[in-house]
């Protein structure tokens, strides 16, 4: 005997009508029926005398069906007593959230609020880590819960929850010939040497190389660094230009400026948006999770 037959003969026994107790169920009439007789062939009894002269499957309750619908309803509710106090339990544990040094505050925030909005009894642990790969691979190694990383995921067994995104700008030193303009397009930095992080840290280095071939030009390269920290002092010292995500901070940096980057129609690049996302191992069907997936969706 399955929890599910319980359930659905508590609905036909409610409903005493097959067809409407089908359609509150979501699942066909025929299907209906035959749980209902499996769930009669397994006790060797008959739960309901079944009208014949109408398509429409009206019932009534044998005795044998009203003492199982009595118990049926108590089993149904101690299994929901069940499922809620294990989730209880769950949120009694710290949940360890990931992020990346150079992730907005805010945007670290906006998904605490979401988290708190959901499950109020929930609390977060912040665990800082080096960059959005690292909190992939913490993931995976099980060193934390939730992570606030950016698309793609590079390892199978994790799942994400599309979160925000974000735009591309180009860092200037402070005294460079552009660093007073409003926006900057890719045709205008054709003479510029350029500080880059290379794949896979990188999730848009391809396509930033496509984007000015396109403009007619490739990209004089002059440093290759690994950190977005290390690549703006550079960017201070005046080795050259770089793009950098929205999410990246340049408030503390007094001799850089960050400036949009747009194309022919003054708009965004749609090609460099980075979608950040919370990422979660696949098997981990935490209640928080959940919660929070939803919660995001209800306000994207």
């Amino acid at each position: 005997m399955e929890l599910r037959q319980l359930r659905y003969f508590v609905e036909v026994a409610q409903e005493l009508h097959y067809r409407r107790a089908a359609g509150r169920l979501f699942i066909s009439q025929p299907a209906l029926s035959q749980q209902i007789q499996l769930l009669e062939n397994e006790l060797g009894v008959e739960l309901f005398v079944r009208s014949r002269r109408t398509i429409q499957r009206k019932v009534e309750l044998t005795d044998a069906g009203r003492v199982l619908l009595k118990e049926a309803r108590q089993l149904i509710q101690l299994s929901q007593q069940a499922i809620e106090a294990t989730r209880r339990a769950g949120l009694q544990q710290p949940i360890r959230m990931g992020v990346f040094k150079t992730l907005l505050r805010s945007r670290i925030v906006d998904v605490m609020n979401l988290l708190s909005e959901r499950v109020p009894q929930a609390t977060v642990k912040l665990v800082e880590l080096p960059s959005f790969l690292a909190v992939q691979q913490a993931l995976i190694d099980n060193t934390i819960d939730l992570g606030l990383t950016i698309l793609p995921l590079q390892f199978a067994t994790l799942s994400a929850i599309p979160f925000t995104k974000g735009s591309t700008s180009v860092l200037l030193p402070r005294h460079h010939a552009l660093a007073q303009r409003d926006s900057i397009s890719l045709a205008q930095l054709q003479h510029e040497a350029w500080v880059e992080i290379p794949p896979p840290l990188n999730p848009v280095f391809e396509s930033v190389e496509w984007l000015c071939r396109q403009a007619g030009y490739q990209r004089h390269i002059a440093q290759e660094v690994t950190s977005l920290e290390l690549l703006a002092e550079l960017v201070q010292l005046g080795k050259g230009v770089a793009l950098i995500p929205s999410h990246f901070n340049v408030s503390q940096l007094a001799g850089v400026v960050a400036i949009p980057l747009v194309n022919q129609q003054n708009n965004p690049y749609a090609e460099l948006e980075l979608q950040h996302v919370v990422a979660y191992l696949s098997s981990n069907s935490s209640p928080a999770i959940i919660a929070l997936g939803q919660q995001i969706q209800l306000n994207t």
